[in-house]
């Protein structure tokens, strides 16, 4: 991220768009904001920690994004509205991404009424989803998203996740979790594969594609991927496991063999699967959080009674000018 002392917002929809919040700030203020924000959160668990320099990721890499449409307008809601800012560019994603804003115009206006686009830039091209009340589109629209699909050389187009478009299988579902940018992928990856240097059995907990994985069964370590979106683990082929962990978490007796265990919740963490990883006799557990509320609430759950101990927090702040931050905590028992 451009370190300046200077407060002149990088967009010119900052203040109206509420897709952004801190352009306005010094880099240092904001710096201080996200560390403060992290502080209180495991303050609140009366958790000491220690703080690694956070990890900036550069801005303008953001390779995925939901826009919100209503009567021909595309873009972003307003801030604490639901009303939408039209975009004709976004200077936080890529800019094969925010290019693509100018043709979605066209493809709003012609659809018209309300929804979503969900867009992700990959290496073969752009993969959409356009998500609406309607279940199906008519033969028209069908005509014309299919016509606008090679136009603008999208890769996957779909309609309500089912596909109206597609040029090639791609490695993960309509809807798989996947890091906000390549840059910061790689960033956590290195993270969590440092950390994992000795391992010889792990398992990889709400693993979405296998962005931890795969990168671990690469060193050498036999690693089992556990999520339950199926698509994601269609592609995992056998190093992935369908199942609930929020409904029926990783019981202690089942990760015996286990000594490291990779864990990436979505917001809402990992409450039950924490309480079991408490009781077990893991060595190491590698959490990567993008809420650093339930973050520390789950790690106080394991290192109660000193099940576990907590080692310098990295902060990664691969969601720039907004109040979210990635932390990557590493706990040994």
């Amino acid at each position: 991220m451009m370190k300046t002392n200077s407060c002149v917002p990088v967009c010119r929809y900052f203040g109206k768009c509420g897709g952004c919040l801190y352009q306005d700030l010094p880099h240092e203020a904001y710096m201080q904001k996200k560390e403060n924000f992290i502080k209180r959160a495991f303050a609140d668990k009366h958790i000491d920690i220690e703080l690694n320099p956070i990890i900036s990721v550069p801005f303008g890499t953001r390779r995925r994004a939901t826009f919100a449409f209503r009567k021909g307008v595309i873009g972003f809601n307003e801030t604490k509205s639901h009303q939408i800012v039209g975009l004709d560019s976004c200077p936080a994603l890529v800019k094969e991404l925010s290019d693509f804003l100018i043709p979605l115009k066209e493809l709003v206006q012609n659809l018209k009424g309300n929804g979503d686009i969900a867009v992700l830039s990959t290496p073969f091209g752009i993969d959409m989803n356009i998500k609406r009340a309607e279940s199906f589109p008519t033969l028209a629209q069908r005509e014309f998203l299919a016509d606008f699909a090679l136009k603008h050389h999208v890769v996957r187009l779909l309609y309500n996740g089912e596909p109206i478009m597609q040029k090639m299988n791609l490695p993960f579902g309509p809807d798989s979790f996947l890091q906000p940018s390549a840059e910061g992928e790689k960033i956590l990856v290195d993270l969590v594969l440092k950390y994992a240097f000795d391992s010889q059995k792990a398992v990889d907990l709400f693993c979405g594609a296998g962005t931890f994985t795969r990168p671990l069964a690469e060193q050498g370590i036999k690693v089992i991927g556990y999520d339950i979106a199926s698509d994601s683990l269609n592609a995992l082929g056998n190093l992935g496991k369908e199942r609930d962990l929020f409904r029926n978490p990783l019981l202690a007796n089942e990760l015996q063999e286990i000594d490291t265990v990779v864990i990436d919740p979505p917001r809402a963490g990992a409450l039950q699967q924490c309480i079991q990883l408490a009781h077990s006799s893991v060595s190491k557990i590698i959490m990567i959080s993008c809420n650093p509320t339930t973050c520390a609430r789950d790690i106080h759950i394991l290192m109660e009674k000193g099940a576990y101990k907590l080692h310098p927090i990295t902060p990664v702040d691969q969601f720039i000018y907004t109040n979210h931050i990635e932390l990557v905590c590493y706990l040994s028992r």
